[in-house]
This record gives C-alpha cells, structure tokens and sequence, in this order.
C-alpha cells in the first residue's frame, strides 16, 4: 500500500482524533457543534482512534489488503455518532476489536512470544468493553476493560522493543503478575476494593517499566532516543499518578476528570508522543526516524497544561481544568503536524 492509498486512513484517523478533541472541550464548557456526541467522547478517542490507529499499526506489516477493511469499519464509527446511530458505531467498534484479535492471533501463529501474547489479551479485553457499551449502553461498564487494552497494549509494545535487554524470566512474569491484578480488578466492584487494586496495580507497573524498561539506556543517547526516553518517564509519572489517586479516592472526592485523564491523557498521549516517531513514518512505509529538538516544547507544554487541568479538577478550580484541557488538545494537534512537517522535511531530504 503506497502513501496515496493510505490517504484516506490518515484523513479518517483526523477526523477521529479532532472529534474527540472537540467533544472533550465541549465536555468542559467550550461551545462547539458536538452536542448530539459529546457524549460518546470516550469511545470516539480509546476506540475511533486509537483503535484504529493500532490496527493499521499492525496491519501495515501484515500485506494482507483486506485486512484493511477493520481499521475502515472501526474508524467509520465517529461517522454514525455523528448520524446518531449510536447502536451502529458501537458494531463498528466490535467490529474492529474482533480485527485486532484476530490479527493478533495471527500474529501468535508466527511468534508467540510473550509481549505478543499480552497485546493479545488487551485486545481482547478492548472487544469485551465494547461488547459491554453494545449491550449496556454505560460507559461505566467498558470504561476499565478499554483501560486494560491500552495498557497491555503499551506493556506489550515495551516488551517487544525491548526484548533484547537482560531482563530475566522471573521479572517479566513479576509484571506480568501485575498486569493480571489489574485485569482482576476491572471485574471486582469498586467498594469491594477494585479500585485499591486498580490503583496498586498500575504503581507496581509504573515502578516496573521505570526499572526495566529500556528508558535508561535510551536517555543516555541523542536525538529521537533520549526524546523518546524522556516522554516514556513522563508516561510512567503519570501512570502511577493515576494509580495513586485511585488508591486516594476512597469516598469519591476525586473527580471523575482527574481520575480519567491522568491516565488516557497523561500516560497514553505521552506513550503516543514518545511512540510517533516510530509509528507514523511505519504506517506510511517510510524508512525515517523523525526528529527534531522543536518536539521537545509540545511535550513539555503538554505535561504542564495536563498538570494544571488535574489540579483544576482535584482543588475545585474550574478554570484551570478549562484552560488545561484547551491547551491539551491545541498540543496533541500541533505537535503531530510538527512530527508530520519533519517527516516531510527528511523525506525531501533524503529524495535530493
């Protein structure tokens, strides 16, 4: 599949990822024309977009065209929120999530390795949340399994880049025990100590990926390794952040906001961020590592507006979680047409 085929992929995950840019700041009082989804913002960002981002992430390297088509389907999900067939994009997503098992089976058929083996299982914990939405119609529900399906989506990806470091049997199978308290506590209710699970479990996995992961190895070099390394630490802060203000939040004085996205903002994105480099010019089947220092003001802008957003959400203050959850949307777009101008950029380059 060469650049131009993909075009219309890209143009699909935009739309999907401004969708749920706008939905989150109508969410927080910004007067935009998403009022018949706003809803659906959760699913439009976990499951339009990134879901279909990892699915073409895996695909690409497949060359098997059809499979094409789940990536299609599940990003066409924003469409019909925005038709309001909600019963429709959640098929949609199913329909996706049952891609990315497969092609994860697939995937086994080859390698079967156990970083492999644990994207398997967040995929299949992702196909379960968007069963529950079908069946349920609460996010309440789904909330926690499509938590499970990034994390060990991303645990898995670490593992699998960095396979070739020396950590022992013993201490993968130490996170893999942590993966599945997490996985446990997404069936336990909260007041019989899922929450304290949930928090626990994704400190124990923050610690773990700071120790072991191949972070500080990789910020002792230059350019695209040590921005990488120094974004994944900024993940793993906000991971375990996350995990604290679960733990914390026994009578529910934490807002849901802060709760949420010092987990789907500040670990995912930053994982997002310090992945790009590796995904984009992957997907668009270019031979580049992009780079370039300007990179570095985004994620920092990032990390300090997201930062202003949870305390704006923990202390009451409703502005700043207005203007910090502005900023973060405005940096996710800019920083990823920065990445797309180096891109550019290299490939001129390295054409002249």
């Amino acid at each position: 599949m060469n650049i131009l085929k993909k075009v219309p992929f890209i143009l699909l995950v935009a739309a999907c990822l401004i969708s749920g840019i706008f939905t989150g700041w109508y969410r927080l009082g910004y007067d935009l024309p998403v009022e018949a989804v706003f809803l659906h913002h959760g699913a439009i960002m976990t499951g339009s977009f990134l879901g279909t981002v990892i699915l073409l992430e895996r695909i690409v390297a497949m060359k098997k065209k059809w499979l094409f088509a789940f990536p299609l389907i599940n990003g066409s999900s924003v469409i019909f929120y925005f038709l309001d067939l909600k019963e429709v994009a959640f098929v949609c997503l199913i329909i996706g999530a049952v891609g990315l098992v497969y092609v994860f089976y697939r995937i086994n058929l080859k390698h079967g390795d156990l970083p492999h083996r644990i994207m398997w299982i967040g995929a299949t914990a992702w196909l379960i949340g968007n069963t529950h939405l079908f069946l349920f119609a609460s996010y309440a529900h789904s909330i926690l399994w499509w938590m499970a399906f990034l994390l060990l989506t991303i645990v898995g990806e670490r593992l699998e880049l960095s396979r070739f470091l020396p950590v022992s049997d013993v201490k993968k199978y130490v996170l893999v025990g942590f993966l599945i308290i997490f996985l446990v506590s997404g069936v336990l209710p909260f007041h019989l100590g899922g929450q304290y699970l949930t928090g626990a479990s994704m400190v124990l996995i923050s610690g773990w990926l700071v120790l072991f992961d191949m972070v500080r190895k990789s910020i002792k070099m230059p350019g695209v390794h040590r921005f990488s390394a120094i974004t994944l630490l900024f993940g793993y802060i906000w991971l375990a952040i996350a995990g604290i203000l679960y733990i914390l939040n026994v009578t529910g004085e934490i807002t849901y906001d802060a709760l949420i996205h010092s987990f789907f903002l500040g670990f995912i994105f930053s994982m997002i961020f310090a992945h790009a480099p590796i995904i984009l010019p992957g997907v668009l089947g270019l031979n580049l590592r992009p780079y370039h220092p300007t990179l570095y003001i985004w994620v920092v802008t990032f990390q300090i507006s997201l930062l202003i957003r949870v305390s704006g959400g923990l202390f009451s203050m409703s502005g700043w979680k207005q203007w910090g959850g502005l900023v973060n949307g405005i940096v996710i777009l800019i920083f990823l047409i920065n990445l797309v101008g180096v891109v550019i950029g290299m490939s001129v380059r390295k054409k002249g």
